[in-house]
Parts: C-alpha cells; sequence; structure tokens
C-alpha cells in the first residue's frame, strides 16, 4: 500500500555560508505551506592519526571548541527564527560523523521527509577530488532531497515542471508534485522526454500520467518532445516559461558517480538556476562505510 505523499518534517543543511541562507528561508516558506516542522542540521568532521598506538583524535580540544561554537550558533539561528516564525517548531542537531552518516540517522530517527541542501552549482576540481556536500547529500541520503541555488530567492512553487524521462516510481513522483501544487496554490507542466530508446515506453507512460491528471483539481499542461538531450531539453524549458520548481527522479542517475563525464546531473546543474527537487521514495537505503572523520595513516619510524 502507497503512503500518502507528505512533507512534515524538513532537515536543512547548515553550513554557516551564504548558500545556506536561501536554503534555510527556502525552508520556512515550505514549512508554512505543509504545516511542517525544521531541523537546523550542521555537521562537522575529525580528523585523526594512526600510528603504532592506535588511532587518536587530532586536536581534541579544537574539535571540543569547534563543536561548542556551532552548538551557540544554530541555538542563535534557531531562536532568531522562533522569534519571527513562531508558528514553526525549529529543532537543531549537530553530527560529528560522515556527512550521509549523520544525515541518514537524522532521517530514520525523526522522520524526515525532505533534505533541503543549498548549492552554488559551481564544481571545481576540489569538489571533483573530494566531492562537494550538496552532491553527496543529493546522492547519499535516503530521502527526496531539494537543491536550492545560493542565489536564488525563488520561494513559492506556482509553476512546477515535472518531466516523465524514466519509468521508475512515476506515481509517488507524481503524488508528491500534485501535493506542491496544491500547497502553493500553482499548476503542473506535464513534460515527456525521450531519446530513440524506450520511446514507447516512456510514451505510453506519459499519456497514463497525465490521463490520471484529468478530473482532479490539479492544474495542469502536458507536452511530449523527442530528444536525445533530455537534460538540455528540461532546462530549456524550464528557462523559456521561468518555471519555479523541477521535480525529478532520483532514479536511473547511478551515471552522476562519474564526476569526469557530462552526465545528466552536470548538464541540469549548469544549465538552471531553478530549484530542483529530486524525489526519492526512502525504500533504498544507502550505506555508508566510510569511517566518521579522515584517517591520517603514519609510518612506524625507522
Amino acid at each position: 500500500m502507497e503512503k500518502p505523499a507528505k512533507i512534515k518534517t524538513i532537515l536543512v543543511a547548515i553550513d554557516f555560508t551564504e548558500k545556506t541562507d536561501s536554503a534555510t528561508i527556502l525552508a520556512v516558506h515550505m514549512a508554512r505551506r505543509h504545516h511542517a516542522r525544521i531541523i537546523l542540521f550542521h555537521n562537522f568532521t575529525n580528523f585523526f592519526i594512526i600510528d603504532r598506538t592506535g588511532r587518536q583524535m587530532v586536536g581534541e580540544e579544537t574539535v571540543s571548541k569547534h563543536y561548542k561554537e556551532a552548538e551557540i550558533n544554530l541555538e542563535r539561528m534557531k531562536s532568531s527564527l522562533q522569534k519571527s516564525y513562531s508558528d514553526i517548531t525549529f529543532m537543531t542537531s549537530i553530527g560529528n560523523d560522515t556527512i550521509i552518516n549523520s544525515i541518514n540517522k537524522i532521517i530514520q530517527s525523526e522522520d524526515v521527509d525532505i533534505v533541503i541542501t543549498g548549492t552554488s552549482g559551481k564544481q571545481g576540481i576540489r569538489e571533483l577530488i573530494l566531492g562537494s556536500s550538496s552532491y553527496q547529500i543529493l546522492t547519499g541520503a535516503n530521502c527526496s532531497v531539494l537543491l536550492m541555488p545560493e542565489n536564488s530567492h525563488q520561494y513559492t512553487f506556482e509553476k512546477i515542471l515535472v518531466p516523465v524521462r524514466v519509468l521508475e516510481k512515476l506515481n509517488e513522483k507524481l503524488e508528491i508534485s500534485k501535493l506542491i501544487a496544491e500547497k502553493n496554490k500553482g499548476f503542473i507542466s506535464l513534460l515527456g522526454v525521450s531519446g530513440d530508446e524506450k520511446i514507447t515506453e516512456i510514451r505510453k507512460a506519459f499519456i497514463k500520467i497525465r490521463e490520471s491528471l484529468k478530473g482532479t483539481d490539479t492544474e495542469y499542461y502536458a507536452s511530449f518532445v523527442v530528444s536525445n538531450d533530455k537534460a538540455i531539453e528540461i532546462s530549456k524549458a524550464s528557462k523559456d516559461a521561468e518555471f519555479d520548481l523541477i521535480i525529478l527522479n532520483y532514479h536511473d542517475e547511478e551515471s552522476w558517480k562519474s564526476f569526469f563525464a557530462e552526465n545528466f546531473f552536470k548538464q541540469i546543474i549548469n544549465n538552471t538556476s531553478v530549484p530542483l527537487l529530486f524525489f526519492k521514495d526512502g525504500e533504498t537505503t544507502v550505506q555508508n562505510s566510510e569511517p566518521s572523520g579522515y584517517d591520517i595513516t603514519m609510518p612506524f619510524p625507522g
């Protein structure tokens, strides 16, 4: 039995930079519309050294100091927000595991429905090698993720672009799209996009989804294009009609993990400044086996 679409708990990844500000404001607007609570989350990483005596934390006093500073800053942010938005429940949480392990623990314990993270939309050589935090959250979080561009001030989603380009979880994705459209008094633009492969299956799925919208209270518009440059078509459509939100399906995006390919993720990030909601149903979980913190292994002397 399918779970009803809901957004009752929102987690915002806070790194105390400017890109966090837009993500936090967006979370506030969404929380008000959905009557949801907000968890303000910050993560920091410990550093360890390994020598003959075993694994030891580097700069334990410095770590404690940074933890206390993060705790104070989060509480200060929470108090300020609570004063301005008394109708919303705010919580704070600090993690010191890998960012994905920390977030997924909260997703499980607090039943988080969506994670919002700010993104600069830029990917330099450091991010290519280490992986940006927003990219890690997108690929590793066990629930839907909303990427909020740093310079975006779009907090109301009246015009929502919903591409149909993969077959998995289309009904579930449509339900969350309808929920967001309802809460924003907006409309859905259904865009079928298919290349030469699977065109028959994609078209059939598109028609089925379009038919399911008939007779509902959701205002919608539907169109279908054939193109092998799916990301470019979606980005072009979002610019031409000035959409407020694009809702994408996380399924079928394993190629994102190839940092040096012009994959779908990079194209969609580089060609649009619209907030992007990547739908995940929560059934597929990610196990992060990385240890918390970084290890610096020291050789034996001599």
